[in-house]
């Protein structure tokens, strides 16, 4: 379970329909066999810099230690340990991470190209899967790092997890489908030429069916991520946040089968040159 210069991407977020980012992505992924060894001297930083980071929407306890070992006063026991967990985690987030970049990908691709929210279900129900399970990886990690530090550390680590929540990235970078690997088309309609009548149609559409259902679901997937963030911190586990990460899955399901449904409408308002022009314009910015 999942960016960031807050201006820009603030004002892109107050009108999801019509603007997006994409979503900065993690490192390069190394597979167990490029792993360098994780010996007791090793420290967290050592081991989870190799690390794919998942983001920064909850609390990823493993990556915030990098550079921590000094200033918390590790010893050499909690190095050992906390430098295999890292690796531990890394392994489980990082083949969910890379499965759901491609899921969203193969979404995204056969969305412009005319598939239906229906004949993607499938489709999308895997991908909640994937990043559910990733976030499970990551409150767990949590639950057993802090079950190796002292109280004074923990609360010393925990300050620094505070600091990157408050930094949270814009509403849209909580959606299920990120805007980096399926756009929103609508803020570039103005430059095809196309004829005023569609251009008032998909405005309308916008206005009436997109933004008012699209913008409070990503803000209120952005206000339960956060809860959930600081309740982990707190120590709450997955499965005693479970209810709220089922809400979660759900608001992020909505706020996807709204936008596939916008991308749907505008493929089938404009004629079939303009739509292309428009998905290579859209999918260039992106």
């Amino acid at each position: 379970m999942a960016a960031s210069a807050t201006t820009a991407r603030t004002t892109a977020s107050a009108s999801p329909a019509c603007a997006a980012r994409p979503n900065g992505a993690p490192g390069a992924a190394s597979g167990p066999a490029a792993r360098p060894s994780c010996k007791a001297s090793a420290t967290p930083t050592a081991c989870a810099r190799a690390a794919r980071r998942p983001g920064r929407n909850l609390p990823h306890l493993a990556w915030t230690l990098r550079g921590q070992t000094a200033a918390l006063g590790l010893n050499e026991t909690q190095r050992a340990t906390l430098a295999a967990l890292a690796f531990e985690v890394r392994d489980q987030l990082q083949s969910r991470l890379e499965q759901a970049r491609a899921a969203e990908q193969g979404i995204a691709q056969a969305a412009l190209a005319g598939a239906t929210v229906q004949q993607l279900a499938e489709r999308l129900d895997r991908l909640q899967t994937l990043k559910r399970e990733a976030a499970q990886v990551q409150i767990d990690a949590a639950q057993r790092i802090r079950a190796q530090l002292s109280a004074a550390q923990y609360a010393q680590l925990r300050q620094r997890a505070q600091a990157t929540l408050a930094a949270a990235p814009a509403p849209a970078e909580y959606a299920l489908l990120l805007p980096g690997h399926l756009p929103h088309l609508m803020p570039f309609v103005a430059q095809l030429g196309a004829s005023a009548e569609h251009q008032q149609s998909l405005s309308r559409y916008a206005d009436e069916q997109v933004r008012p259902a699209l913008r409070p679901r990503l803000q209120q997937a952005q206000q339960l991520e956060q809860e959930i963030g600081r309740a982990v911190l707190d120590g709450r586990s997955a499965g005693e946040l479970a209810p709220q990460l089922g809400r979660l899955v759900q608001l992020r399901r909505e706020a996807a089968e709204i936008h596939l449904r916008c991308i749907a409408h505008v493929r089938q308002t404009l004629p079939p040159e303009q739509y292309a022009r428009l998905v290579a314009l859209a999918t260039a910015k992106a």
